[in-house]
């Protein structure tokens, strides 16, 4: 999940380094780093499956996670989790489309009463995206755009308006789409593989809007970038087999975070200073043979970004990663390892600095339900 300009209204969420660290502008002063510790956090009753891989939070007191979960056989069904200011819960008005398999990835808030969530949905007959809507209170169904391709699966949102929404993921290539207040409709993007995905937007202005992904068999990064007419493809530094960008958040246009992996094992962490895309340096759990993702970012201030994802420890088993950008370097901050088997992280989100940011995934143990939700939070 991705998220929006940080501070308006709307809320959403390494080749040899050759960047400087000082690739941002001078840092606001920085928050007290406390790291991330576990919430309990509800699994559907019956279940073997459970996976978190979208979080939004409108507020401190009000914040959306969304995936899928599965109860029997190999098909998921859409989950959809509530933070009221006290405790989660599975928000049971989340509609379960006629379709023999649904999931959500992302989201994206306007305000409480103004809330997205996109995936993806099979049918007997094709699969297309999922899109669904908040109004504050009850989720309900949008129509997905005529003309999607085959196999259409959104995967990131983020908002500049209640009319101006985009959304990106995945059919026959990368795909985007747009919500005009009315209707959503497919957006012609710069011409990819069809190995080609989107995975993340950063809506900034109508005219200034970042999606990253990557390319290829052995992926390649890209990032792609709308001027308000078309979208274009743009130069970013990493070049190496098997890497890719995975979030993007935006403090303002001359400031802008994506974040991913290359190489198979090394995180990465880009920076848009308004010009260029820089690499910055960021680090990398190296201990048993680790391969390290970074799967969100939420950019709250100039000094103040979140990152998170996984470390893959000794081929086999994940444990949650964070790292928090201070103005000056990245550094690795505690999380925690709850389940009794693997841990992994796919979003963050938060409401504002200071403000209580909540970072989702999974877990998996030998218990019933093997995957179980993971969600974890932290006030610095």
């Amino acid at each position: 999940m991705t998220v929006a300009l940080a501070g308006a209204a709307v809320l959403s969420a390494s080749t040899t380094v050759q960047a400087a660290a000082t690739t941002a502008s001078p840092p606001a002063a920085a928050p007290a780093i406390t790291g991330f510790t576990t919430v309990t956090s509800p699994n559907v009753a019956n279940s073997d499956y459970n996976e978190l891989d979208g979080v939004v939070a409108p507020t401190a007191k009000d914040a959306w996670a969304v995936g899928f979960a599965r109860t029997s056989g190999l098909l998921f069904h859409v989950l959809v989790e509530h933070w009221n200011g006290t405790a989660w819960s599975i928000h049971a008005s989340a509609p379960l489309p006629a379709s023999t398999d649904t999931r959500l990835h992302a989201l994206a808030a306007l305000s409480s009463s103004n809330v997205w969530a996109v995936g993806g949905r099979a049918t007997p007959a094709s699969s297309r995206s999922l899109i669904e809507h908040w109004n504050g209170t009850s989720w309900s169904i949008v129509p997905s755009p005529s003309g999607e391709p085959v196999g259409s699966e959104l995967l990131g949102i983020s908002a500049v308006s209640a009319s101006d929404i985009w959304a990106v993921g995945a059919g026959s290539g990368a795909l985007i789409e747009h919500w005009n207040g009315t209707a959503w409709s497919v957006v012609a993007s710069p011409l990819l593989s069809g190995f080609g995905r989107l995975t993340g937007v950063a809506a900034v202005s109508a005219s200034d809007v970042w999606a990253v992904g990557r390319d290829g068999r052995h992926p390649v990064p890209v990032i792609e970038h709308w001027n308000g007419s078309s979208w274009t493809l743009v130069s970013q530094p990493v070049g190496g087999y098997d890497s890719a960008l995975n979030s993007v958040s935006a403090v303002s246009a001359t400031d802008i975070w994506a974040v991913g992996e290359q190489n198979l094992n090394q995180t990465v962490t880009e920076h848009w200073n308004g010009t260029s895309w820089t690499l910055v340096p960021s680090p990398s759990v190296t201990a048993n043979n680790a391969q390290d993702t970074l799967s969100g970012v939420r950019a709250l201030g100039t000094g103040d970004v979140w990152a998170v994802g996984s470390t893959l420890q000794s081929f086999t088993t994940d444990q949650t990663l964070a790292e928090h950008w201070d103005g000056t370097k990245w550094q690795i901050v505690p999380s925690a390892d709850p389940a009794a088997g693997a841990d992994s992280f796919s979003s963050v989100a938060g409401s504002a600095a200071g403000q209580p940011l909540w970072a989702v995934g999974f877990g998996t143990s030998s218990g019933t339900p093997q995957f179980t939700t993971l969600v974890e939070t932290t006030t610095g």
